[in-house]
């Protein structure tokens, strides 16, 4: 008997390069089912250097869509299902980051895969002038704020890109 649900239900590579990481404070996310289904295939690269900075009040890292620019970013690729690709779209934040195709290096001899990314787009320019790295680490130098520790007040107000960046 065929799950109609199911066969409907199209899985998506994603790469994820900041907190939805193993051993990162929202890969919780991944492993909770009621999300959806998520599978981890590999750890990756992106093909592009690319800046990734730790930014916000909350030490949110994010991948600036600038490529050329910045290192190559390790990160992981996992197979999700729709449900849990518009649950972490509703974490990322629909309104700040962008999801954007792009290949990705799963190495010397694996090649190259298409996965989604989630990219920041439109950003303050200063934000070009922080330090570039190559991989997001969660550390008690830049502690992740998680969005429960927030200020409701900010993340609450329409321009959600501006008042998490004054």
């Amino acid at each position: 008997m065929c799950n109609y649900k199911a066969a409907r239900s199209a899985l998506h590579k994603l790469f994820v390069y900041g907190t939805l990481k193993r051993g990162e404070p929202n890969h919780h996310w991944f492993k909770n089912s009621n999300n959806g289904y998520a599978k981890f295939i590999c750890k990756a690269a992106t093909t592009k250097k690319m800046p990734l900075v730790i930014a916000t009040r909350y030490n949110i890292p994010f991948l600036l869509d600038k490529p050329g620019h910045g290192n190559y970013v390790a990160g992981e690729i996992y197979e999700v299902d729709d449900r849990m690709m518009n649950k972490i779209e509703n974490l990322e934040g629909r309104d700040l980051l962008t999801r954007d195709i792009q290949d990705m290096n799963m190495g010397l001899q694996e090649g190259l895969v298409p996965c989604w990314v989630f990219l920041l787009k439109n950003y303050p320019e200063y934000l070009e002038k922080l330090p570039y790295l190559s991989e997001y680490r969660d550390t008690a130098r830049h502690p992740y704020g998680a969005r429960k520790e927030r200020d409701e007040n900010i993340v609450a107000k329409n321009d959600l890109l501006y008042n998490l960046f004054i």
